[in-house]
């Protein structure tokens, strides 16, 4: 238990930093361009309340609530009942706490919005991720599937990742061409150069160059 509990304080610290690294890198160009798109959509919902959004985080991860309301706070979330499990033990392991706080933008579609989450661990300094994106789904305010499986991929380990979580792209690999340089190995049958400033070895039989 020690062993999974500080794991997963490691885990949760490098996930806190990664997200808000990628979100404070791309946050001030998409906040002029979604507030100038929603502005003029008239299918636009009305921007929830931290409240609103606490709440879904909250229920998320209360383990005394029905699944069937669980979830509703994850985009896609019918679809992977176990993912709750998940991330109500991970955060009880950590003692993780997450909470919105201001501001609160307009997303990349009318029934988006981009939230500044507020991330602590016990007796850590706090950590702010921005730009998580939750979205409207027939009425229910949800955290994304991408950030919600971001975290769960970042927080436990690799056998307890809901199939669910495990369709993220991964890293493409390096191309051929990007290859550390070397010396490639010599055709069968040949001789590799010598080194600069040194003559070639002759030919077996051959007279030694003078």
């Amino acid at each position: 238990m020690k062993l999974y509990k500080a794991r997963a304080l490691a885990l949760v610290t490098a996930a806190s930093l990664v997200l808000a690294g990628c979100g404070s890198e791309d946050s001030d160009s998409k906040e002029s361009e979604t507030s100038s798109s929603t502005s003029s959509s008239t299918a636009a919902v009305e921007l929830p309340t931290l409240e609103e959004l606490n709440g879904v985080l909250a229920r998320a991860t209360d383990p005394n609530l029905p699944i069937e309301e669980r979830v509703l706070t994850v985009q896609n979330g019918d679809q992977a009942p176990e993912l709750f499990d998940v991330m109500t033990r991970s955060k009880q392991e950590s003692g993780a706490n997450f909470q919105v706080v201001d501001p609160i933008l307009p997303g990349w579609t009318p029934d988006s919005v981009m939230a500044t989450i507020h991330f602590t661990l016990p007796d850590r300094e706090p950590q702010i991720a921005e730009g998580v994106e939750f979205v409207n789904e027939d009425g229910h305010w949800k955290v994304s599937q991408d950030w919600a499986c971001t975290v769960v991929n970042s927080t436990v380990a690799p056998e307890e990742v809901p199939a669910f979580c495990k369709e993220l792209p991964a890293p493409a690999p390096v191309p051929e061409d990007n290859a550390p340089e070397g010396e490639a190995p010599a055709p069968e049958g040949e001789v590799p150069p010598a080194p600069e400033g040194e003559a070639p070895p002759a030919p077996e039989g051959a007279p030694a160059p003078q």
